[in-house]
């Protein structure tokens, strides 16, 4: 059974380079979101953009160097997602659980509005070729930098507990949220990402 949706496009329009280029990357996560990258191959790339075999090569030379691309622009979203988030507001009486559920459901809605990159990275990048861990390891020092600032700033506000480390609950929260992710949001697209939210807030 083909793994490809009608509605892939059956005439090739001309792009802009770098619309083209993105039209490839996309085609790429979804077809590795669901075949896996050992088992995907180019023709599946092209197949699913609905592009010659000649255009997929005027941007990318590999199977190997379009998967790279697609954990560097990952790791740009994440970074230009963290560097958007705001800080918890400096007001004491704002109520920290609302402020916990608001930043908690940010993030798994990111996750879910990037849903195929994000089983693509989390499931296979750390574990194919080296300069694809090296880019996993690049993002979660990313996020580990992020929620330790972030638990650093609900401490100043009182809002958690003052004796654990920041650095130590970054590493807590990226574990929970990668099994969180797996079970619920990556699996699911019709989670209920309020009531997970709610429910992390609540823990």
């Amino acid at each position: 059974m083909s793994v490809y949706s009608p509605d892939v496009p059956k005439r090739r329009t001309l792009l802009p380079p770098d619309q083209r280029r993105q039209q490839l990357l996309q085609a790429a996560t979804w077809v590795f979101a669901r075949k896996g990258y050992r088992r995907a191959g180019i023709s599946d790339i092209i197949a699913r953009a609905g592009v010659a075999r000649g255009t997929f090569y005027l941007y990318f030379t590999s199977k190997e160097q379009v998967f790279l691309a697609i954990v560097e622009d990952f790791h740009q979203r994440i970074s230009q997602a963290i560097t958007t988030t705001s800080e918890p507001p400096a007001q004491p009486t704002i109520d920290p659980e609302a402020l916990l559920r608001a930043s908690f459901r940010r993030w798994l809605g990111f996750f879910a509005d990037n849903r195929d990159a994000a089983k693509v990275i989390l499931k296979e990048a750390s574990s194919i070729d080296r300069r694809f861990e090296q880019g996993f390891a690049g993002l979660r020092r990313s996020a580990v930098d992020f929620f330790a600032a972030r638990y650093r700033g609900f401490q100043q506000l009182g809002f958690v507990r003052q004796s654990i480390r920041p650095v130590l609950m970054a590493h807590l929260l990226i574990g929970m949220f990668d099994e969180l992710l797996n079970a619920f949001v990556l699996t699911d697209p019709d989670a209920d990402l309020d009531a997970l939210a709610a429910q992390l807030a609540d823990f």
